[in-house]
């Protein structure tokens, strides 16, 4: 075996201890201590599903929710219906949430009737530098009696209420989005937008998905699914990988950095920041989410790890292997000693006490 052979597999021994080390230990979370809460939009008094992503308004104390119903817009669309159900961005206190209601009040921040193609966020931001929000939108445009996808970056001030706020095209897999000093950075899950190229790449779980500028230009275009992104402490960014069931660690050219691969306990979806380390959310089989996601068919795993980035290290979070208490969960947040958990399939939110909120 080659000196470089044998430091590869060396490598992946560690990571396989590494992770059933992590998958061994008692999550932090323990299941009695969670409790599903509904959101209930303010505007019409219905119950939110699909809170596929969530950011921190740590300024106003507040937890910014992305959500629409993704198995609700594809049957519409599918069914060329004369409307495409639409969601919404939401801002949710925090103080409700510590409270332990059985459900909490959901204010809409975006109007929907304001966003051309309709408001159905995906990935969603919080700049606090300009006290904006900005998502990734699906919006959707009926052409020759078909609905057509057409994802679209939207930015809108917190103080202008209501208000669609500027709106620009992007990847047509855009995903999610960060914002760094010279802009924002999106994550695109496909290379190509349809067609043979595209279904290759998802049958092969090629790696030709990454992160690219505002305006559409490549920064980073080697990855299995890129999904959420976050920019670390440090400034370099990390970016899941969702086939690949790692995170990845790019520097702020846009450049893989050297060893900085981390293998997971699952595919990541969302990720979050914890002081200097990443939360993430993590589908344990891809296959019972799709199953769940794309044919309403049975329940798919949750799980939240939090990762050190400077070490590699892996804790697990909280895990539900069947999904009872909370079907794939898509988005962890902690805070406080709080695990917030939001899921592009199921209603509300699951939220978590851990030890130290017990006692008080």
């Amino acid at each position: 075996m080659s000196g470089r052979a044998g430091l590869s597999a060396a490598i992946g021994l560690c990571a396989a201890a590494s992770l059933a080390n992590a998958l061994a230990a008692v999550p932090r979370y323990a299941a009695e201590t969670c409790s599903r809460v509904a959101l209930v939009d303010t505007a019409t008094g219905d119950a939110i599903r699909g809170a596929e992503d969530l950011t921190v308004d740590s300024g106003h104390d507040r937890l910014i929710v992305s959500a629409h119903d993704r198995r609700a817009v594809a049957k519409a669309v599918s069914a060329r219906a004369g409307d495409v159900p639409q969601g919404g961005i939401y801002a949710v206190s925090f103080s409700d949430i510590r409270d332990r209601l059985g459900k909490v009040a959901a204010a809409p921040l975006v109007d929907p009737a304001s966003v051309p193609g309709g408001l159905r966020p995906h990935g969603v931001a919080y700049i606090p530098q300009t006290d904006e929000i900005a998502f990734v939108n699906r919006a959707y445009q009926k052409i020759d009696g078909r609905w057509r996808l057409t994802p679209k970056i939207v930015r809108v001030g917190v103080g202008d209420g209501a208000a669609g706020g500027e709106q620009k095209p992007t990847h047509c897999a855009a995903n999610d989005l960060i914002a760094d000093e010279a802009g924002l950075l999106v994550s695109f899950d496909h290379g190509d937008c349809g067609g043979w190229r595209r279904s290759l790449e998802e049958a092969l779980a090629l790696r030709r998905s990454g992160v690219s500028d505002e305006n559409g230009a490549p920064l980073f275009d080697g990855a299995a699914y890129a999904n959420g992104l976050l920019q670390l402490v440090d400034g370099s960014i990390a970016v899941a990988a969702t086939r690949e069931k790692a995170l990845l660690i790019l520097d702020r050219s846009g450049a893989a950095a050297p060893g900085r691969r981390i293998a997971l306990p699952g595919g990541p979806d969302n990720l979050t920041p914890s002081n200097d380390e990443v939360v993430a959310a993590v589908h344990p089989s891809t296959l019972r989410l799709a199953a769940a996601l794309r044919l309403g068919l049975g329940k798919a795993p949750s799980r939240a790890v939090k990762i050190d980035p400077a070490t590699g290290d892996v804790r697990v979070l909280f895990d539900d292997p069947t999904g009872r208490l909370f079907s794939g969960a898509s988005v962890a947040v902690e805070r406080d000693g709080v695990l917030i958990l939001g899921s592009a399939i199921d209603e509300g939110l699951l939220v978590c006490h851990g030890a130290a909120q017990q006692e008080t």
